[in-house]
């Protein structure tokens, strides 16, 4: 079944993602993507007007050809970005990751909020300027990922050659980040520490309450 995009889903710690909710300013996420024209939505918010740095070391690492599109609380279109055209080496939480050529790397300026962020294949693209215009291959079948040591893939991705759907997505700059999409994995084992102290927090606030 193709998933859909879900936008507006990340409050607190929720069944159907996992909410960082820590002072920590740099978040990383990886995992895989399972079909071609699957959306993952990311969610991070601010406390001031700030710079975010958006970046995927996916294509260095041998996984497929990212395209990134930030969008405002009420859905609209702030930045894409297919290709980033550039490489290099950024650090998040200590950990330098390179980026190549195909990966998308951005900085944007943003107001105090909440803003959600898209990951998908090269060339699925935004149908329109607001998320729930969807996107260029919602109506396609689904169709799997290239896995290495397979003879045939059923999906061979355009001007990618045979790829993995491994991806790495990094948020630098953010107050809290989740990743909304239930099917999706979880941030990097550094940041599930934070997530841990948040929920035992709430856990105490609620005891206490009692």
């Amino acid at each position: 079944m193709k998933k859909k995009v879900l936008a507006g889903l990340a409050v607190g710690v929720m069944m159907f993602g996992v909410a960082v909710v820590a002072s920590a300013t740099e978040f990383d996420f990886d995992g895989t993507m399972q079909y071609h024209n699957d959306v993952l939505m990311f969610n991070f918010t601010t406390t001031a007007s700030c710079n975010v740095t958006l970046f995927s070391s996916s294509w260095d690492d041998g996984g497929f050809d990212p395209m990134l599109g930030l969008w405002d609380s009420n859905g609209e279109l702030i930045t894409w970005q297919d290709d980033g055209g550039i490489e290099g080496l950024t650090s998040s939480n200590g950990v330098s990751y390179t980026y190549g050529d195909w990966d998308s790397f951005f900085t944007a300026p943003v107001g105090a909020g909440n803003f959600f962020v898209s990951l998908t294949t090269f060339d699925n693209r935004p149908n329109g300027n607001n998320l729930s215009n969807g996107f260029a291959y919602d109506n396609d079948v689904p169709e799997s990922f290239y896995v290495p040591g397979s003879l045939t893939t059923s999906w061979y991705q355009r001007n990618s050659g045979y790829r993995t759907g491994d991806f790495e997505f990094h948020i630098l700059n953010a107050s809290t980040a989740t990743i909304n999409d239930p099917n999706a994995p979880v941030p990097e084992p550094a940041t599930m520490l934070l997530i841990g102290t948040g929920i035992a927090g709430l856990v105490g606030a609620r005891r206490k309450k009692k």
